[in-house]
């Protein structure tokens, strides 16, 4: 192998060369990776039917890792004479093109990790997994352009928040299926986002709206118009990813991508290029025009519902104030 990360055909070769080697009396026949140097990281095969494997000799296998079975692909713990595995395995032959992909990635990962002197390379590779997890249990076939739009939204406010709190990575709760897109210390910020005209704003689920339980609960309706010289979603990527402090962090950013379900590499200048036109904060509160499971008749399970944008004019409120909110200062 290249001193470099493997690619996707580096790994489809080296599992046909592992079919020709002569089964042995372990569980796997492997070939270790000459990079990332600070985990033994290796390609295999399953001896009991063949399966390609990415497997992981770690020194300890941490019991905090969430093992999966999705998308075609599972991670379990094994153990052989040679100690205890953490393998990533492919169950369903028709995605072997796909299991390249993501083990390249994360053996991409973890080498970029060393190289900027992550000593921790089993929570990177962790983490990177669960990215993976989180992003093959809701692939339909990438990001839609609706879906594209308000991941940029999202970003947007991501961006002013960096500015504002410390772990601004931390806040940002739709990666991890949060029921609102931003919460800190009990503040919580739900954004929609539009292009073009918009007269309503989308409410997907029952609890959305629901500020019971909440210190605060705000509505973000981000405003964005289609335009040649605009920004795309990975020219805003970009541009985050290099406002952030430390290495870490740009790492936490991919992984949170990832689980918001933007590819690695996927071609994210092929959606709008954008402006941002304008952004107004709505304060939910008694009379916002919402409902929640106390208001509907029991028996009602969930219900997605539309709002008037020029209904809520009544429940404007300063950006600034909420934003610092969010970002846990009491000043306006």
């Amino acid at each position: 192998m290249s001193s470099g990360a493997a690619g996707p055909a580096d790994l489809l070769a080296e599992w046909t060369a592992l079919e020709a080697v002569s089964p042995g009396d372990r569980l796997f026949r492997s070939r270790r990776l000459d990079r990332p140097r600070g985990i033994d990281l290796r390609t295999g095969l399953r001896e009991t039917d063949g399966a390609p494997c990415l497997i992981a000799r770690p020194e300890s296998v941490s019991e905090g890792l969430a093992l999966f079975e999705t998308g075609g692909l599972r991670l379990a713990r094994a153990a052989d004479p040679g100690g205890n595995l953490l393998v990533l395995s492919l169950e369903e032959r028709s995605r072997r093109d796909l299991f390249a992909e993501v083990c390249s990635d994360v053996v991409r990962a973890l080498v970029l990790s060393e190289e900027e002197g992550e000593l921790d390379l089993l929570s990177e590779l962790g983490a990177r997994l669960a990215a993976w997890r989180a992003f093959l249990r809701d692939q339909s076939g990438g990001l839609t352009r609706q879906e594209t739009v308000g991941l940029i939204g999202e970003l947007l406010l991501l961006e002013q928040l960096i500015t504002r709190v410390p772990d601004a990575l931390g806040v940002w709760k739709s990666p991890d299926d949060g029921l609102h897109d931003f919460e800190n210390c009990g503040h919580a910020l739900e954004v929609k986002t539009s292009l073009g005209s918009a007269r309503r704003l989308h409410i997907s689920a029952l609890d959305q709206l629901d500020f019971a339980g909440l210190a605060s609960l705000h509505v973000t309706h981000v405003r964005l118009i289609e335009q040649a010289d605009g920004v795309t979603l990975a020219q805003l990527v970009e541009r985050l990813s290099a406002g952030f402090a430390s290495d870490r962090d740009r790492r936490r950013f991919a992984n949170a991508l990832l689980r918001r379900g933007l590819a690695p590499g996927a071609d994210g200048a092929s959606g709008p290029a954008v402006l941002h036109a304008g952004i107004e904060y709505y304060e939910v509160r008694p009379g916002f025009p919402c409902l929640s499971r106390s208001t509907v008749p029991a028996g009602i399970a969930d219900v997605a519902y539309q709002i008037e944008v020029q209904a809520l004019a009544s429940f404007l409120v300063d950006g600034k104030f909420v934003m610092n909110r969010l970002g846990g200062r009491s000043d306006g």
